[in-house]
């Protein structure tokens, strides 16, 4: 089957010996009937014609070589966009509150939940008391949707506009293969940034804020080596009594 082009390319050929021939008997028949002057004058002038027949030839190759050339840079530059999205590393993230079916099926996660105590006070201004509150494991799930690993150097989570309340963690050894779905605990992280401390303690002076807006972000290390920090994720933490259980909601628009 012939292509459009080349259907073209063999219809112009056949033209141009049609024209070659045609221009051929012209030039013997006026040279034998009026002499070698006329057909020297006649073979400059067609001459002429085949000059300027050869530049728009080689005008109209140079224009279709460019518009090939354009197309194949073109393909290469997306071949090269495609391949570097599959082997660029960029983690995707999220962070929530692990069910027990989760935490049975996970051994990076204690068997129970943790446990604290908080000092209260009373409503009507009496003594104080001590309440103790049964926090449910959160997590934060890694996924590598790239076709290279990469290492999970350490996270950094804070109070929104609150700087100085920011807690920051190495990870040792926590290397996502390739499509692969990984998980590291920040639960105690959690339990500190609510009463608005650093450190985690099984024991508070004070009672969790019942409405927290944290922030998270991740620190990796792809095929390049070179350290870099991803995207900051923000989260909505509610605690009892604002809710009727811990609840963990991410925040797509910030207030």
């Amino acid at each position: 089957m012939l292509t459009q082009l080349r259907l073209r390319f063999l219809l112009a050929f056949v033209a141009l010996l049609l024209l070659c021939g045609a221009l051929t008997l012209v030039f013997l028949l006026a040279w034998h009937r009026r002499g070698d002057t006329f057909a020297l004058a006649l073979g400059a002038l067609l001459s002429f014609f085949a000059s300027v027949i050869t530049a728009l030839v080689t005008l109209t190759y140079l224009h279709v070589s460019r518009r090939s050339l354009a197309a194949a840079e073109a393909a290469i530059a997306l071949q090269r966009e495609q391949w570097q999205a599959r082997i660029t590393v960029q983690p995707r993230f999220w962070m929530g509150i692990r069910t027990e079916s989760a935490e049975r099926m996970d051994a990076r996660f204690a068997a129970r939940p943790l446990t604290v105590t908080y000092r209260r006070d009373r409503a009507d201004g009496g003594e104080s008391f001590y309440d103790t509150v049964a926090w449910p494991h959160i997590a934060v799930d890694v996924w590598n949707d790239g076709e290279r690993s990469f290492r999970l150097a350490g996270y950094r989570l804070w109070v929104r506009n609150e700087e100085q309340l920011a807690i920051e963690r190495p990870l040792s050894g926590f290397v996502v293969p390739p499509n692969e779905l990984l998980s590291f605990p920040v639960t105690r992280e959690l339990i500190a940034l609510s009463v608005r401390q650093r450190q985690f303690a099984e024991r508070y002076q004070r009672p969790p804020a019942e409405e927290t807006l944290l922030g998270l972000r991740l620190f990796y290390s792809d095929w390049r080596d070179d350290n870099r920090s991803s995207r900051d994720d923000f989260y909505l933490l509610l605690c009892p009594p604002l809710a009727h259980e811990f609840r963990l909601e991410r925040v797509d628009r910030l207030p």
